[in-house]
């Protein structure tokens, strides 16, 4: 999924490129204005969008103050939420039949940052601790990052 594609599943919000933005801010969403740095890769783009849709879903209040356990939180959970937006079951189904192995390679062919992908792993560990049936395949995510895929008979 791109950020295009993301960004016409939630009209209600507008989306701002900013050029001004300090080059370590991604992305910010105030009310229902998202505001992108102009400044990322593709894959960036859609990530970040991702997240901030996800702040929009998620989120309550100002949680711009990291040093606030319930900001950390917060953030902590778009993120996760964010994650599993942009890759589903069916994506590691995918990477598994494409032969991928390599966490750069995977996340390249999803189009998504690496960064993002360990945490959708770290996230389906936490929600499949005995693995997930999907797809005609039984899923184990584990939390160091790793997935094995097996395919019944």
């Amino acid at each position: 999924m791109d950020a295009e594609r993301l960004m016409s599943q939630y009209p209600e919000l507008e989306y701002k490129f900013e050029p001004l933005m300090p080059e370590v801010q991604k992305g910010l969403i105030i009310d229902q204005v998202v505001y992108l740095n102009p400044d990322q890769r593709s894959e960036e783009l859609t990530c970040t969008v991702a997240e901030e849709i996800s702040h929009y879903l998620t989120s309550s209040g100002d949680i711009t103050d990291l040093k606030k356990q319930e900001a950390r939180k917060q953030e902590a959970k778009a993120r996760r939420f964010a994650a599993t937006m942009l890759i589903k079951p069916e994506d590691f189904i995918e990477i598994h039949k494409e032969g991928l192995d390599a966490l750069w390679e995977c996340a390249a062919h999803l189009e998504v940052t690496e960064e993002v992908l360990r945490t959708a792993i770290a996230e389906y560990s936490r929600k499949f601790p005995r693995g997930l049936t999907y797809g005609g395949y039984v899923m184990f995510f584990r939390p160091n990052g790793t997935i094995s895929m097996l395919q019944p008979f």
